[in-house]
C-alpha cells in the first residue's frame, strides 16, 4: 500500500442489530448495507457496552468503559478525564485529518475530543452558532422550523409527518456533508465519523416515503413479558393498549427511517467509489444501541436485553476482511479504537502525563499481533449509576441480569428462550452456570463499576421497584419528552410555532387518535408549565392535543 488508509465510522442512533436485510432480515430494505455485507465482514454478536447515547459513544471514542470515562448515562458533564486517548486524538497527532460530522452528544457541545473540527447535527440543538445543521436548514429557507428532527411531546414515539422535504431532511443533511468534507479534504488521509441521529424517535417521515413498508411481512414483537422492577400490570403508558395496526405503523416509521439512512450510507459509497478511494477506505459501520421496539412490552433503549444492547456491526477493507465473512465472537464499541490502531499500524499512547493508560477493547483484525488483543469468551454490560443501575453478562449460551433497584436477577437461555422471556431462576432447578455468572458479573462491577455498588462480596440492594409513573423506564410517553419544546433561543410566536407544526406533523391523524393520546394528570402539568413559558395559553395547546 503506497498510502495510509482512511477510516470512515459511519455511527447510526438507535439501530437494532436485526436490521440488515443480508444479516438475515428478509423484511428489511437496506440495499447499500448489504452490499456492506457482501464487501466486508459482518459481527453477528456486536454489543453496546452501555446501550443509551452518551456513554455508548464514549466508550467508542475512547475505547474505554465508563470508570475511565465517566459516562454511565446521558447526564451533561464533562468528561472524567481529558486526558484520557481518543480515537480522533490519536489519528490526529499521527497526521490524519479528523472530523466528526452529525449527532456527537458531547459536553460542552461544542467539545473537540482530538478532532480537528465538528459539524454538528444535535437532537436538541439550543442556538444556530453551535449547529451546522439549523445553519443549513437556514440557508434553505426553514428558518421558522423549530422541531427540525420531529415533535417530542407526547408524541414522540409516533409516525409523525417530516417539517422539511426529503433533499433537507437530516438524514441526509449527514450524507451531504460527509461527501463536502471528504471532497474538500483532497488527498490527505483522514479519519472521519458521519453520525445520523435516526433511526433514533421521533420518527418524521417525508411523505414521499410513508409507504416503503406497508406490503412488508414484518416481524411482531417479542410478546409482553415485562416483570419487576417494572411495572406489569396493563398500562396506557407503555402502549399496552395500541391496536395491532397502531403498533405495526410505529414499526413502519422505525424501519422506514433505517431504510433512509441506508439510502444516505450509499450515496457515499457511490462517491467513494466514484473518487477511486473507496478500497483505501476503512468503513465500519455501526450503532449506539438498540431500541426495545415495543418487545417484551417495552420501547426506548437502556435495556440489556438484545433489542436494546446488541447492535449491527459491519467492516469493509478488502485487504483485512475477506468480502463476505462473518465473525460470531464477541465484539463490541470499544474494539473500533483498537482495531483501526492496528490496521493503521499506530501504537496506542499507554503513558500519559499523570497516570498509565490501558484499552479495554481488542482488535477484530482476523490474526492481529496487535497487543490489544480480543480474546473475550463472554459480554458485560451495564448501564446508570444512580439506583436504576443495572448489570448484565452473558456467554455463549446464558445471559444474566441484575437490576439494583429491588435486587431482581434475571437468567435467560438464549438458545432455547431468544426472546428472553422465561427466567430460570424460577424454576425449581437453577442452571450450574447461574452462580459462576454472577460471580464474574461481581467482579467486572468491582473493577469497572462507578462505586458504591457493591457490599463486600455482593451486590447493593434498593428498596422498591419503578412506579408506573416513573415514565424513563421503557415506556412509550417518557417523562421529559412533556418538556422538550424547540426554541434555539428565539421568542417570537413560539408558541402558536409549535402549534403550527404540531398540526403539520400530524395532518394525517383523525380526531379520534388526537383524541386517544394519554395525558395523566402529572403529564399535563409538565406539557402545560413549558408551554406557558414560551408564551401560550392552556387552552390553546389543550384543543390542538384533543384533549380539551
Amino acid at each position: 500500500m503506497n498510502r495510509k488508509p482512511n477510516f470512515l465510522i459511519l455511527l447510526t442512533d438507535q439501530q437494532r442489530y436485526d436490521t440488515i436485510h443480508a444479516a438475515g432480515f428478509p423484511h428489511m430494505i437496506t440495499p447499500n448495507l448489504d452490499r456492506l455485507v457482501r464487501e466486508g465482514c459482518l459481527f453477528t454478536r456486536a454489543y453496546s457496552p452501555n446501550p443509551i447515547c452518551v456513554p455508548a459513544r464514549h466508550y467508542l471514542l475512547t475505547g474505554n468503559p465508563a470508570s475511565e470515562h465517566g459516562y454511565f448515562d446521558n447526564g451533561a458533564r464533562d468528561i472524567a478525564d481529558p486526558e484520557l486517548p481518543t480515537i480522533a486524538g490519536v489519528f490526529t497527532g499521527h497526521g490524519y485529518r479528523t472530523a466528526a460530522i452529525g449527532k456527537c452528544h458531547f459536553h460542552p457541545v461544542k467539545t473537540l475530543h482530538g478532532y480537528e473540527e465538528t459539524h454538528l447535527m444535535e437532537e436538541l440543538p439550543v442556538s444556530v452558532e453551535e449547529d451546522a445543521y439549523l445553519q443549513h436548514l437556514n440557508d434553505k429557507g426553514y428558518n421558522q422550523v423549530r422541531n427540525i428532527h420531529g415533535i417530542r411531546p407526547l408524541i414522540y414515539h409516533e409516525t409523525q409527518r417530516a417539517l422539511m422535504d426529503e433533499a433537507n431532511h437530516g438524514t441526509n443533511w449527514v450524507a451531504d456533508r460527509t461527501i463536502q468534507w471528504i471532497e474538500e479534504n483532497g488527498e490527505a488521509p483522514f479519519l472521519l465519523t458521519a453520525n445520523w441521529i435516526k433511526p433514533h424517535p421521533p420518527w418524521n417521515i417525508p411523505p414521499s416515503k410513508t409507504e416503503l413498508y406497508e406490503q412488508a411481512a414484518l416481524p411482531d414483537p417479542i410478546p409482553r413479558s415485562r416483570s419487576a422492577p417494572f411495572p406489569t400490570n396493563d398500562s396506557v403508558w407503555y402502549g399496552d393498549g395500541d391496536s395491532a395496526e397502531r403498533k405495526r405503523e410505529i414499526r413502519e416509521a422505525y424501519y422506514t427511517c433505517v431504510t433512509m439512512v441506508d439510502e444516505a450510507i450509499g450515496r457515499v459509497l457511490q462517491y467513494l467509489e466514484k473518487k477511486d478511494i473507496l478500497d483505501d477506505t476503512v468503513i465500519i459501520f455501526t450503532s449506539d444501541h438498540g431500541e426495545m421496539l415495543q418487545d417484551k412490552g417495552f420501547y426506548q433503549k437502556a435495556f440489556p436485553y438484545e433489542s436494546s444492547a446488541r447492535i449491527p456491526l459491519l467492516m469493509r477493507y478488502p485487504p483485512v476482511f475477506t468480502p463476505g465473512s462473518r465473525q460470531a465472537g464477541f465484539a463490541d464499541l470499544m474494539d473500533i479504537f483498537p482495531t483501526c490502531l492496528d490496521i493503521a499500524d499506530i501504537p496506542y499512547p499507554e503513558h500519559g502525563t499523570a497516570r498509565d493508560y490501558q484499552l479495554a477493547g481488542g482488535s477484530l483484525v482476523p490474526g492481529s499481533k496487535s497487543p490489544w488483543q480480543r480474546n473475550r469468551e463472554e459480554q458485560f454490560c451495564d448501564c446508570l449509576q444512580d439506583e436504576n443501575r443495572w448489570v448484565m453478562l452473558r456467554d455463549e449460551r446464558y445471559k444474566y441480569i441484575h437490576y439494583f433497584k429491588g435486587g431482581h436477577e434475571y437468567l435467560y437461555d438464549l438458545q432455547d428462550d431468544p426472546g428472553e422471556c422465561h427466567n430460570l431462576l424460577e424454576k425449581d432447578t437453577v442452571p450450574d452456570c447461574y452462580a459462576q455468572l454472577r460471580a464474574r458479573c461481581l467482579a467486572y462491577e468491582r473493577e469497572r463499576g462507578p462505586g458504591g455498588t457493591l457490599d463486600g462480596d455482593d451486590f447493593v440492594t434498593h428498596a422498591g421497584d419503578y412506579e408506573a409513573y416513573d415514565w424513563n423506564n421503557g415506556d412509550k410517553y417518557p417523562k421529559w419528552c412533556f418538556a422538550q419544546f424547540q426554541t434555539f433561543g428565539n421568542t417570537f410566536d413560539e408558541a402558536e410555532r409549535f402549534l403550527t407544526e404540531w398540526r403539520e406533523a400530524t395532518a394525517d391523524w383523525d380526531d379520534a387518535r388526537l383524541a386517544d393520546l394519554p395525558l395523566h394528570d402529572d403529564a399535563k402539568a409538565i406539557l402545560l408549565e413549558n408551554y406557558k413559558q414560551l408564551g401560550g395559553g392552556v387552552d390553546a395547546i389543550l384543543k390542538a392535543l384533543g384533549s380539551q
